[in-house]
């Protein structure tokens, strides 16, 4: 099966990434959270593009190593 597995899902985090605004309204983070959050944010959205990408039968050797990083574990061995 190839195409999106979960209906191309990661896009949409990254989509969100990419439009956080650095300032939000009333008792929003710190600029600084923000983008440490928008950073994660890219992290899981590479985890989860390599998860669907191997569910779909495209295949992506990275999808241990990124879930390991998005977990901020160890890499395994």
């Amino acid at each position: 099966m190839s195409g999106g597995a979960y209906d191309y899902a990661y896009s949409r985090v990254l989509n969100f990434a990419d439009e956080l605004r650095a300032e939000g309204d009333l008792d929003a983070a710190s600029s600084e959270l923000r983008e440490e959050f928008r950073e994660h944010l890219r992290l899981v959205a590479e985890t989860m593009r390599s998860i669907e990408w191997n569910d779909s039968g495209d295949g992506d050797q990275d999808e241990a190593e990124n879930i390991t990083k998005c977990l901020g574990r160890k890499p395994l061995e």
